[in-house]
């Protein structure tokens, strides 16, 4: 039986309004291949990120088993900090200093901390067979100190010496030039200290060339290096050149600013200090925290800390010759083109000699 028109009316009317909401559902998006083979990827990128915290916690393990004697000389804030850090993961540490560090050491979990100037410390420093030696003297003090260790290495030559300078290149020729040829060399450079580090390792860089590893000292050139990446730094392979050449402008330029501000005068912080600021006084504080003789080391015995400098000079030259000619638009008087002319003096002579120091450090 056929429906009646009403109620066929009716019906089309439902079905009239229902259809919008059909049309306003949203459309099924339908995976493309490429969206497949990206999730493919990714699970595999987990799965191998997986595999590799594995290895890197067995490789921890295996390593944790033998503990090192390691040596450091030079026992000042520095030497400190590493031992403390050493000696928490159970490595047998001993010390050498030119001044009493004795109460210093124990305090840090040394083993004791001997005299640098007696002859007899030094001995039974060596006598000890210390896996690692690491010298974590000052930059000015580096080859002094080598020379004084000379006498007694050359009974112990097969031992790993590590340096912690903030310059590589002198370190690396000083080592070459001192120790015996059967002496591992590996240059590093922590770029932290016990400020910065105050908190942990984790993702801080750490520099080092292996300069030269013999075979006898692979093992424990390895467990050395395993201290660093298992603390969670972030390990850096780079040559001591290539170093020095981003130290100048990055540590030096930091330091030589820092210290430049902090000659200023009464820096200090405001009821109104910008972000800015907070900045620069931080550092200001870490830097002329640091000993003048790290400052001139950094400055001394890296070449291409004298291009920087220069760099600087000429660039607050340009600085001040911007803000003069602006002055000269306007209202200004014979006191600002005295100085300008000065300037211009300062740069010809600047172009003169500067050409050969900036090529220094490309």
């Amino acid at each position: 039986m056929l429906p009646r028109p009403a109620a066929l009316l009716l019906l089309l009317t439902q079905l009239t309004a229902f259809a919008p909401k059909i049309c306003k559902r949203p459309p099924v998006k339908v995976r493309s291949e490429s969206d497949g083979r990206l999730l493919a990827v990714k699970a595999r990128e987990a799965e191998l990120r997986a595999q590799l915290a594995r290895v890197q916690r067995e490789k921890a393990e295996v390593l944790a088993k033998r503990r090192l004697k390691i040596g450091i000389v030079g026992f000042g804030r520095f030497g400190q900090f590493l031992s403390t850090k050493f000696a928490s993961y159970d490595h047998e540490i001993y010390g050498l200093s030119l001044s009493d560090r004795a109460n210093e050491a124990t305090k840090c979990g040394a083993k004791g901390c001997g005299r640098l100037d007696s002859s007899d410390d030094v001995e039974a420093f060596f006598e000890r067979k210390p896996d690692v030696v690491v010298l974590a003297c000052s930059i000015v003090s580096f080859e002094e100190t080598l020379q004084r260790l000379r006498p007694s290495l050359q009974k112990y030559p097969e031992t790993l010496f590590v340096d912690v300078l903030s310059v590589k290149e002198h370190a690396r020729e000083a080592l070459l030039k001192h120790l015996p040829a059967e002496t591992g060399v590996l240059c590093t450079h922590p770029m932290f200290g016990p400020d910065s580090a105050k908190s942990g390792w984790e993702n801080l860089a750490f520099v080092y060339d292996k300069v030269r590893v013999p075979e006898d000292t692979s093992d424990a050139c390895e467990r050395f290096l395993s201290l660093f990446e298992s603390a969670g730094c972030r390990m850096v392979e780079m040559s001591c050149t290539q170093h020095d050449v981003y130290a100048a402008n990055s540590q030096f330029l930091t330091h030589l600013v820092g210290r430049m501000l902090g000659s200023v005068g009464d820096l200090r912080s405001t009821p109104i200090d910008t972000k800015g600021f907070a900045s620069i006084l931080q550092v200001v504080e870490t830097t002329c925290d640091d000993s003048f003789d790290l400052f001139y080391g950094l400055y001394r015995y890296n070449q291409h800390s004298k291009s920087t400098l220069l760099c600087l000079r000429k660039a607050m030259a340009d600085l001040e010759l911007r803000l003069i000619s602006s002055e000269l638009d306007g209202s200004a008087g014979e006191d600002a083109r005295g100085t300008l002319d000065y300037l211009d003096v300062r740069e010809r002579v600047w172009n003169e000699n500067g050409a050969e120091w900036s090529g220094r450090s490309s």
